[in-house]
């Protein structure tokens, strides 16, 4: 019984509190009501007050409820924010990720104290863009003084505040650049305060204040804590004086300092409508281009006395040919003055036609960029004819481009004279020397039948007389024999030497082969054994010359041979331009002294029946013919080196 009278009991209170609920429920629905009702009216009644208003402004006007609902905005605010009020959106939603904070704080501000302004923040409009707004806001307040909405002036800034943006930016940059400029840099403005400097600035004067520290002192006096830097410290001071006075730009002020030290200073007014606002100075160290240029200069100078004087004929000309100037060698060497060559065209004044042509072509060249030297056939004013060699080459302006040519000339009509009397004396010796050459052969051909006649009376005689002739007759018989046989073979050995002067075509010359033909003609005894050391090169040569170069060398190595096992080496080595070969036997050897006299004609150290004394000078002509030279290396009884070179 008990238990059922206390559910009873808390079935009853929770009636009770349900009912209690649900008319606080209606009580608060009923107020709302009310609320929304005041709003609304006051909505309309402020709209319709300021209808004609909001209508026309330019800015974004919207109304929003405690929530952030909008609930009433101008053409304006839609054209800004992308949204008419069909679309029932809420303010915060608008507010971009980065923002919500911020907004958070401004509802405070504003609910706070009624109204916010100067409230800037990101918000993203219909089609996705970030805009930058400014608000200014204020609360909307019922009969009774309590908050019902919020209303404010919305301006989109992005555009400004980009522009703001470029403008620093763009005065950093500037500020940047002064500081970092080679020159010195003040700006004053119309009363001399410092408005810019730069550390360059401070650098140049000694100041030891930052460009910072100084902004905004006053420069009137300021020249005087400086003037002891200069050579000439009053002249420093008033020139500033007069003009900061005048106010007219000046450009290129030079300014000497005591430890040496060139400055270019430049004096600018800053007008602004005609009307003066201040003025800029730079400074800038111009030392080393001074000294640069007076060094140019004293090069220029000497140069130009070099020219002068030089005993070299000079002569520029433009591309039409027409003399800008001349040195005076070259007045000396045409006969003209400098005043009756300027401006004139140089090839029709001075040359002969037929160089005249050459010329033209050698002009075409300077247009190319291209240099040479030439010769031509010059006209003095005196009409005398003259050879000229000229070194020409282009003549380039600042830009590159070739602006005409300049040309060296010199006189060498005295070495032309003796060239053509060189030519004609060289045709006189090539003529002799054809008829000396016909004449070895005549006289050979000469010599050599009265030799063979009186050898063949010997032996007739011998024939005839063989049983009658005592011993000693025969020996006699048999010297005149043998001493027809050697001026035989020293008439050939002569015209062989003779006719090596010759010029033959040079081939390729395979020395191998070479030697093998060699020692199929030479007899060489058993005795004597011939090696190459290693495979000789192929050389560009007169083949029959090297042959005959080679063969006299090995016969003279076998010749002189005194040893019961007689050896021969040949050998060689090679450099970029020549070949180097040796010869190297154990024969007889030769004396120091005579080192140099065995390569004479007619030179024979040994009265050895086969030697004439000429086949080491042959041996030397064919060397030198090929650029070479040839030495030997020789010890007595031990045997000898010939060493010779020949170029590649």
């Amino acid at each position: 019984m008990r238990a059922l009278a206390r559910e009873k009991a808390a079935r009853k209170e929770a009636e009770r509190i349900l009912e209690d609920k649900s008319r606080e429920l209606y009580l608060k629905s009923q107020e709302l009501k009310v609320t929304n009702a005041k709003l609304e009216s006051l909505i309309k009644q402020t709209t319709s007050e300021l209808e004609g208003v909001f209508e026309n402004i330019v800015d974004a006007y919207v109304v929003m409820n405690l929530s952030g609902d909008v609930l009433k905005m101008n053409e304006a605010a839609e054209t800004l924010l992308g949204y008419t009020l069909t679309d029932e959106i809420n303010l915060m939603s608008l507010v971009h990720p980065n923002g919500q904070d911020k907004v958070a704080e401004g509802f405070n501000v504003l609910f706070e104290q009624g109204a916010i302004t100067d409230f800037f923040v990101d918000i993203i409009v219909a089609n996705g863009d970030v805009r930058l707004v400014h608000i200014n806001a204020s609360m909307i307040y019922d009969e009774e003084g309590r908050p019902i909405a919020a209303q404010g002036i919305v301006r989109d800034i992005t555009k400004e505040k980009a522009a703001e943006q470029r403008l620093i930016d763009s005065e950093n940059r500037l500020s940047a650049l002064i500081s970092n400029l080679e020159s010195g840099v003040l700006l004053e403005d119309e009363d001399r305060n410092i408005v810019i400097a730069n550390q360059r600035f401070c650098d140049f004067f000694e100041i030891q204040a930052t460009p910072d520290q100084l902004i905004g002192q006053n420069c009137k006096n300021a020249a005087e804590n400086s003037k002891h830097l200069f050579q000439d410290p009053n002249a420093f001071v008033d020139r500033i004086h007069t003009l900061t006075r005048k106010k007219q730009q000046v450009l290129a002020d030079e300014l000497i300092l005591k430890d040496g030290r060139i400055l270019e200073r430049d004096f600018i007014p800053m007008l602004e409508d005609g009307v003066y606002k201040g003025h800029l100075w730079t400074y800038r160290d111009v030392t080393v281009r001074r000294k640069f240029r007076e060094s140019i200069e004293a090069e220029r100078e000497k140069y130009s006395r070099i020219i002068a004087n030089m005993n070299l004929g000079l002569i520029e000309v433009n591309t039409e040919d027409e003399i800008q100037m001349v040195n005076q060698s070259f007045e000396l060497i045409s006969g003209y003055s400098e005043k009756e060559l300027l401006g004139k065209k140089g090839k029709e004044l001075l040359l002969t036609p037929e160089s005249r042509v050459k010329l033209s072509q050698e002009n075409q060249n300077r247009l190319k960029g291209e240099s040479n030297s030439y010769e031509v056939t010059g006209r003095t004013k005196t009409g005398e004819l003259r050879h000229w060699l000229i070194s020409g080459a282009p003549n380039y302006n600042i830009n590159g481009q070739v602006v005409g040519s300049i040309g060296i000339h010199l006189d060498i009509t005295d070495l032309k004279t003796l060239e053509i009397q060189k030519e004609q004396l060289l045709k006189k010796l090539e003529k002799s020397n054809d008829e000396l050459e016909e004449y070895a052969h005549v006289v050979s051909h000469d010599l050599k039948s009265p030799l063979r006649s009186i050898n063949a009376l010997v032996n007739w005689i011998k024939d005839d007389n063989q049983e009658q002739l005592d011993t000693q007759t025969l020996e006699h018989l048999a010297m005149i024999e043998i001493t027809l046989e050697k001026m035989e073979q020293l008439i050939s050995d002569v015209l062989r030497f003779s006719s090596l002067g010759e010029s033959t075509a040079k081939s390729e010359v395979d020395l191998n082969q070479v030697l093998e033909d060699i020692q199929t003609l030479l007899h060489c005894p058993d005795h004597i054994e011939i090696t190459l050391k290693k495979p000789m090169p192929v050389l560009m040569a007169d083949r029959v010359k090297i042959q005959q170069l080679f063969q006299n060398l090995l016969s003279n190595a076998i010749r002189y041979c005194d040893k019961a096992r007689g050896l021969i080496e040949i050998d060689w080595t090679q450099n970029d331009q020549t070949f180097t070969f040796w010869v190297r036997d154990n024969g007889i050897g030769i004396e120091k002294e005579y080192h140099d006299k065995v390569f004479k004609i007619f030179q024979s150290l040994n009265k050895h029946k086969d030697s004439t004394g000429i086949g080491l000078s042959i041996v030397k002509k064919i060397v030198e013919m090929h650029g070479g030279d040839i030495w030997l290396d020789s010890t007595p009884g031990e045997g000898t080196t010939f060493y010779f070179t020949l170029k590649k």
